[in-house]
């Protein structure tokens, strides 16, 4: 029997063609993605970069925050109600605010909702509960457009080992938010409607304004018995009421009311 040598070597040869066009290709789109997956960080950290100009809140957070956890961020976007973060849910994330408004809130039983917090630039979502993986205690909904940054929970905590910085004003912004949360329970459970109306007006300066649907999450009460005391208000020329829009008119006469229980 005889063997066909070139024929068995034209094949061999076409065989390691064969196989190095393959090692070709996976290496070209090997090459392709670390490129891709380059350029989309890089965009992440110009997005950030911009942020950064424009929201000094965040430049505060993110001052020393090192370059392995910067790329490691999301910037997402949501419309106003589009972001909701229900009680008793466990998440994997951490959020900051980067612009907008985000109500903090619990909601009974029987669907009566009260405002804990209204957050803004620069307040974190998720921090409490992410460290040992609790569920939400509270829920979590957008009042606003929003603009956040997302991150995932082990880069967070290695940010809090490698960011003293960072953990700096985490410890801060928690003993702010436990010193609230003191106040708010000596609200709900001694002041009246009334008081507690007075106060959260009291807050407004000349040129802010409130939305009815927003103060009656803030206050303990019925609907009924607040806008019994926004007509009280109105009627003693103390605030304005505009299509549900609430404005302080006069301040001194706001802070003699709440007083007079």
């Amino acid at each position: 029997m005889s063997i066909n040598f070139k024929k068995t070597l034209s094949y061999s040869a076409k065989r390691e063609k064969y196989y190095v066009s393959i090692i070709i290709f996976i290496l070209y789109n090997k090459a392709i993605s670390m490129i891709f997956f380059q350029e989309v960080k890089m965009t992440i950290l110009f997005e950030l970069d911009k942020l950064i100009q424009q929201y000094p809140k965040i430049a505060e957070i993110l001052r020393d925050c090192p370059y392995t956890i910067l790329k490691s961020f999301e910037i997402q976007t949501y419309s106003k109600g589009e972001f909701y973060l229900e009680k008793g849910t466990i998440s994997n994330e951490v959020y900051i605010i980067v612009d907008g408004l985000v109500d903090i809130f619990i909601e009974s039983n029987n669907g009566k909702r009260v405002s804990l917090d209204i957050y803004q630039s620069g307040n974190i979502i998720g921090e409490h509960e992410i460290i040992h993986k609790n569920p939400f205690s509270v829920s979590v909904m957008s009042l606003s457009n929003i603009t956040i940054l997302k991150l995932q929970r082990e880069q967070f905590l290695k940010w809090l080992d490698l960011d003293r910085n960072f953990s700096k004003f985490l410890i801060e912004s928690l003993c702010s938010q436990l010193y609230k949360l003191s106040q708010l329970t000596e609200v709900y459970s001694i002041f009246s409607t009334k008081e507690q109306v007075s106060l959260i007006l009291s807050k407004l300066n000349t040129t802010q304004c409130i939305e009815r649907s927003q103060l009656l999450l803030q206050v303990s009460s019925t609907p009924r018995s607040v806008d019994r005391i926004l007509k009280d208000l109105r009627e003693k020329n103390i605030i304005s009421n505009d299509n549900g829009l609430i404005r302080v008119i006069n301040h001194e006469k706001l802070f003699i009311y709440g007083r007079d229980v």
